[in-house]
């Protein structure tokens, strides 16, 4: 059975019914409808709200058949397990132009084998970047994988490196940075 996953990414992307509702050409009201099931969702509110969100249309509905798992409970800090549904934990991609690699040393927080997903930002757009894990690219088409800063320079970026070796970068220029977006790791019985 087909289910909406508007709330859960909304949730997820850290905005407020109002925030979709700007982005969409609507009510916060309607957004919230659409949402809880108490108003139909056409495909044209579907295209809409994904737009408003940034996320493929597909994502925003729940398909069991299609790698969508429902989160049957919650886990605590001290491993207390509550019995609740939370959601869904979605397999397909929450965003339009994901890009995706694999990580084949430790470094930080990764780890050799995990594969990470970004998120592409044209160049006009590196500020949802700043601060976060990137994959970037610089206007010489070189690219690497480090931490976005702003530069010292107007229109430059800092790139910090991810762990304790890399290069830091000061002051580049770039093409696109996709910050990211999730991690995925397998881990062997």
């Amino acid at each position: 059975m087909v289910q909406s996953r508007i709330r859960e990414i909304r949730k997820e992307k850290n905005l407020t019914l109002q925030d979709v509702a700007d982005r969409a050409g609507t009510t916060a009201q309607t957004i919230g409808r659409l949402e809880t099931g108490m108003r139909t969702l056409s495909l044209k509110w579907v295209n809409r709200i994904a737009d408003a969100l940034e996320v493929e249309s597909a994502t925003l509905l729940s398909l069991p058949e299609q790698g969508d798992i429902e989160i049957s409970s919650e886990i605590g800090g001290k491993g207390g397990v509550a019995k609740k549904s939370y959601g869904t934990v979605s397999l397909r991609l929450l965003g339009k132009q994901p890009i995706a690699l694999k990580i084949k040393a430790n470094m930080g927080e990764y780890r050799a084998g995990d594969s990470i997903i970004c998120e592409k930002h044209g160049a006009n757009k590196p500020k949802n970047a700043i601060g976060k894990d990137c994959l970037i690219e610089l206007r010489n088409g070189d690219r690497t994988f480090a931490k976005l800063a702003n530069g010292s320079k107007p229109g430059t970026y800092t790139l910090i490196p991810i762990g304790n070796s890399g290069v830091l970068l000061e002051n580049c220029q770039i093409a696109f940075a996709a910050p990211v977006v999730t991690l995925v790791r397998n881990f062997d019985f």
